[in-house]
């Protein structure tokens, strides 16, 4: 196995470094359990979810580019070289999800799942993939299935174009497209998204008198 230092690098510090370190003042949390409606432009206008999305996908890209087989050998240093990926791709999402500022809580990473598939993935089958668990997720109005929904139509939209040789690769990626979902299920604590709060919710807060 050869590893690209110069890429291999660069792509674990895109992908293992939490965006919740990140989450200043500014950003509330609400449970994604309830209604979007009033959050969806303060969502939109967080720029950490835009950054998020895009250092997953060149963070996935330059990890798939930075380990590669050695001349000459095959079967087991190719197996080596998918679990290292699928690992880095669990831990990464496992970090995104378990670091979380909102006490009792955990961060639902939309972003960063969707730029990783979009990373790592061809194109044809991380945009049908997202695509699909997008409406699935939208249509049954529970925001929490678009990660199983994802990691589930990314094994078989993927197997479907891809045939046998991706099965693995697939096989780790819903892993950890699972996660977040996972989380709720085995632990206490909220699944919660990041928006910017709105200027009037800032200046009432900071007009209300302090605690003694």
């Amino acid at each position: 196995m050869i590893i690209d230092w110069l890429t291999f690098a660069p792509a674990l510090c895109l992908l293992l470094v939490p965006i919740g370190l990140f989450h200043g003042k500014k950003i509330r949390f609400c449970d994604i359990s309830r209604d979007w409606e009033g959050h969806r432009s303060a969502i939109l206008a967080l720029s950490l979810h835009w950054i998020d999305l895009t250092r997953a996908a060149l963070g996935g890209w330059l990890l798939i580019h930075a380990l590669t087989h050695a001349p000459g050998i095959a079967g087991f240093m190719r197996y080596s070289i998918l679990g290292i990926e699928g690992a880095v791709m669990v831990l990464a999402v496992g970090l995104q999800t378990f670091v979380c500022k909102e006490e009792d809580s955990a961060h639902a990473p939309f972003a960063f799942v969707t730029g990783l598939v979009l990373g790592v993935y061809p194109p044809i089958v991380a945009g049908f993939s997202i695509a699909l668990a997008i409406a699935l997720a939208a249509g049954s109005r529970v925001p929490v299935a678009y990660f199983p929904a994802l990691g589930v139509l990314l094994a078989g939209i993927g197997f479907g174009f891809e045939g046998k040789k991706a099965l693995i690769l697939l096989g780790l990626g819903t892993c950890a497209l699972i996660l977040p979902w996972l989380f709720t299920i085995m632990f206490p604590r909220d699944l919660v998204f990041s928006y910017r709060a709105r200027q009037r919710s800032l200046d009432a807060e900071n007009a209300l008198p302090p605690r003694r």
